[in-house]
């Protein structure tokens, strides 16, 4: 009898077999967040670490689960970063994302600059807490993003987006001595930064790998966004039914598919690996397996 030996030779070779079919990642390299003068002055000012936002972003897009992450070692690190201070200045832009991407084998580049930051803290004496005080922060932030796919050179995604310290929020909490100004700041930017952060991923995954529904059950849409990959409970998503190939007359060359708007749905529940959106009025056709959803601006 062969049968089980052959057996146990095909589960030792399963998780190879496995591996070897699994889907190659675009790799993705986000270069450490850049600053206009006037923003690195409020930084240097507040004491703030700009990397926090490159941090984000990182972690947003590991989360996606879309690409392989170019991780940064202790080698390459100087190299790296010298790249990217030539890169703030750098009139070709994209050119010398292209070099990098072709020394480092990355096929796309994420490239964050912060142009405005503003970010202050009122103090008040906490009447109930003689020799306490109570802090509220606000403030907001720009950010112009820039994705390069450095196969192309070609300029695959760009945008600038103010994000404002959500309100009510819980900035300081536990901050009431008298000199606790700098934590609240602190604290205040790495909110900014995830929110930014998480608005930022959405737009570079959504413009790489668009929003897709799985399937509708009832009134439950699910879609294959999930945790830490720039989706939240309530943003707000145009659904489009996707069509016919859209080809090229004369190249023949595949350009897109046609695409009608269904109608607006948001986020009612986000899982670790897909979400689930309701219409928030009824749709003009059902949504199927492939249709679109399209994060809706400024909502």
């Amino acid at each position: 009898m062969v049968i089980r030996p052959l057996l146990a030779l095909l589960l030792a070779l399963a998780p190879s077999i496995a591996l070897a079919q699994a889907p190659e990642l675009p790799k993705l390299a986000v270069f450490e967040a850049a600053t206009t003068p006037a923003a690195k002055r409020v930084f240097a000012d507040l004491k703030l670490d700009p990397g926090e936002l490159t941090r984000q972003v990182e972690e947003g897009l590991r989360a996606s689960r879309r690409f392989e992450l170019f991780e940064r070692s202790r080698a390459v690190m100087e190299e790296t970063i010298a790249a990217e201070q030539e890169l703030a200045s750098d009139q070709n832009f994209e050119r010398s994302a292209v070099d990098f991407g072709k020394r480092s084998m990355v096929q796309f580049v994420v490239y964050p600059m912060v142009t405005f930051l503003n970010l202050s803290v009122r103090r008040s004496p906490m009447d109930e807490a003689p020799g306490r005080f109570r802090y509220v922060a606000s403030g907001s932030v720009a950010v112009t993003t820039k994705v390069i796919d450095t196969t192309t050179g070609g300029i695959v995604y760009q945008a600038t987006r103010e994000t404002s310290l959500p309100a009510p929020n819980e900035v300081g909490k536990g901050a009431n001595g008298p000199n606790d100004n700098a934590i609240v700041v602190s604290d205040a930017w790495r909110v900014m930064a995830r929110v930014t952060a998480g608005q930022i991923t959405n737009a570079v995954v959504g413009s790489l790998f668009p929003v897709q529904v799985m399937q509708a059950s009832g009134a439950d849409i699910f879609v294959n966004r999930g945790e830490g990959a720039g989706i939240n409970v309530d943003d707000a998503f145009e659904l489009y039914a996707v069509g016919e190939a859209l080809i090229d007359p004369v190249t023949k060359e595949k350009l897109g598919e046609a695409e009608t708007l269904l109608g607006e749905a948001r986020v009612v529940r986000v899982t670790p690996r897909f979400s689930v959106l309701r219409a928030v009025a009824p749709l003009s056709g059902a949504p199927r397996a492939g249709d679109i959803a399209r994060p809706v601006q400024g909502r």
